[in-house]
């Protein structure tokens, strides 16, 4: 008699998932289904932010004052056209990534707690 060891592995970013089975006749096929796609990564690290979920009424100024407190500041860049949205440079990455961890979800409202994330590259 005749043993067979079949596995399946599915592995999505860094989560694998495996089924292992004996049988005693030959593998049959099996149809794998793609998976949908995974969720988007965070963007990488780097000295830009992008900071969303401001009130309208904000200018560069009062983002300014708030982002300068860190070191490495350089500037605030409001989106014409785009209320509610900004980004902040630093001179580093390091630098942007404890503004960022100081001020997520900071009341600059009320009813506006920034959001803030690496801007993409």
């Amino acid at each position: 008699m005749d043993f067979f060891f079949s596995c399946l592995l599915f592995s999505a970013s860094l989560v694998s998932i495996g089924f292992c089975r004996f049988s005693t006749g030959p593998p049959s096929p099996v149809a794998l289904v793609p998976a949908a796609p995974a969720a988007p990564a965070a963007n990488l690290p780097n000295p830009i932010l992008f900071v969303e979920d401001l009130p309208d009424q904000v200018n560069e100024m009062m983002l300014s004052m708030l982002f300068s407190q860190f070191p490495g500041f350089k500037e605030v860049r409001l989106v014409p056209g785009k209320a509610g949205i900004a980004f902040v440079e630093f001179e580093s990455e390091m630098q942007s990534g404890v503004a960022m961890g100081g001020l997520q979800g900071f009341k600059i409202t009320p009813t506006n707690l920034m959001k803030i994330t690496y801007a993409r590259r």
